[in-house]
């Protein structure tokens, strides 16, 4: 009997301990939670022994509280480390420092360089980039305008919209204030078929008019960055060019556009025209391909984009030919791998950063210059991938400069396009 008793305090005083342990878990997590709970206004005032009022009053600003007061409150907030809530004073003001940015996707360098000038503009004028992917998907797009209404936005970047503006026009129906960069309508493959093989000589205009008058346009120079590519090769000699062009947005018309109208300065128009079966970097390799099967050097491409000039690099690689001994290659965009590419890419540098800031400038900068578009030259970067047209072979003399037994392929440049192959960009007249 005695043992069993024994056994029974001990069972009793087992039990004590576990009821003092959890009481001493659950005094921790109180504890925890009144550490994590965020503090509140009411916080503040309590500790600082005034109403929820003049804690309110002190954080607005205002000046007829007595500065004592002022600085107990402050000084109070900033112990209890108190942050206003934005949500709250969106709500109760209408109004919101937040800007709407909406973008295609967030898969290359372009893309990301625009958002970079966007947010450090947007931040130099006190707002915070709201950032939605679409994916080009309707359905995300109406999410994201969802989302801004009821955050108070009341200002929207769109980078590279393509497709039917249903975003563009929703927006502007819902009183948005609208600001797009680059918008790369949907083009008729018809055009870029006249444009190529028939007697087109300019690009008609085409878009959504209905709401093009409520909307900030910043563009790049699109047509003038084709011929600014196109001419780089014709001063290095090359007489023999192709162009790579993109899918069926305007972007890629004007590209086509300036390609043309540089050859047919030049008079050298007609010249070959390729088109993948998509964009995708497999197709575009394979137009390449198939384009080189027939040629002969030396060769100049200028393709649609950097991305599209890598395809050509590599199509160029496995088909044997020397890039640039044999085939010299230009992009545009100028996005950052295109410097880490074997052999360094030459492009026509968009001013991503400038397209973004000027964006949030016709938005939220009053002093900022007060037009509805502004269109921004493009420059050229020349690195290894381009060289001056050869007609020689190995160990024949060109222009009278031989190196280590083989015609020097470097080309022929002034100071200026020197300097250019150093990082620094000629800018595009």
């Amino acid at each position: 009997m005695a043992d069993f008793g024994m056994f029974a305090r001990s069972r009793g005083g087992q039990r004590s301990a576990r009821r003092r342990i959890r009481g001493r878990v659950a005094s921790r997590t109180e504890a925890a939670c009144a550490v994590t709970r965020p503090v509140t206004i009411k916080d503040v005032a309590a500790a600082a022994g005034v109403s929820t009022a003049t804690v309110s009053r002190v954080l607005t600003g205002d000046s007829a509280i007595s500065s004592g007061t002022r600085a107990a409150v402050l000084s109070t907030a900033r112990r209890l480390q108190y942050r206003p809530s934005a949500a709250a004073r969106r709500l109760r003001t209408k109004s919101s420092s937040l800007l709407g940015v909406v973008v295609q996707s967030v898969g290359d360098g372009y893309v990301g360089e625009v958002v970079l000038g966007i947010q450090n503009r947007a931040r130099d004028l006190g707002f915070q980039p709201l950032f939605f992917v679409s994916e080009g998907r309707a359905s995300l797009e109406a999410e994201a305008l969802e989302v801004f209404l009821s955050e108070q936005v009341r200002e929207l970047i769109s980078v590279s919209p393509t497709g039917r503006p249903h975003l563009l026009r929703q927006a502007v129906d819902n009183g948005l204030r609208v600001s797009v960069i680059n918008w790369d309508l949907t083009v008729p493959a018809p055009l870029f078929e006249d444009l190529a093989l028939g007697s087109a000589m300019s690009v008609p205009r085409f878009g959504a008019n209905s709401i093009e008058k409520s909307i900030c346009h910043i563009t790049f120079d699109d047509l003038g960055a084709g011929m600014l590519a196109t001419n780089h090769l014709l001063e290095l000699g090359h007489r023999k060019l192709a162009h790579l062009r993109g899918p069926n947005v305007r972007s890629s018309l004007l590209r086509l556009l300036g390609f043309r109208r540089a050859l047919e300065a030049a008079d050298l128009w007609p010249q070959a025209v390729l088109a993948a079966d998509t964009p995708a970097l497999e197709h575009r390799e394979q137009a390449i391909a198939a384009y080189l099967g027939d040629q002969r050097p030396p060769l100049g491409i200028v393709a649609y984009d950097d991305v599209a000039a890598v395809a050509t690099l590599r199509a160029a690689h496995y088909a044997g030919w020397r890039v640039p001994e044999d085939l010299s290659v230009v992009g545009i965009d100028d996005i950052q791998f295109a410097a880490y590419t074997n052999p360094g890419l030459t492009s026509v540098a968009q001013p991503k950063q400038e397209l973004g800031a000027l964006a949030v400038d016709a938005l939220l900068n009053p002093s900022a210059v007060a037009k509805r578009t502004r269109m921004l030259d493009g420059s050229l970067v020349v690195r290894d991938s381009t060289a001056q047209a050869s007609t020689v072979r190995n160990g024949q003399a060109r222009n009278g400069h031989v190196v280590e037994g083989r015609a020097d392929r470097r080309p022929l440049r002034t100071a200026a396009a020197r300097s250019e192959r150093n990082g620094q960009a000629g800018r595009l007249r």
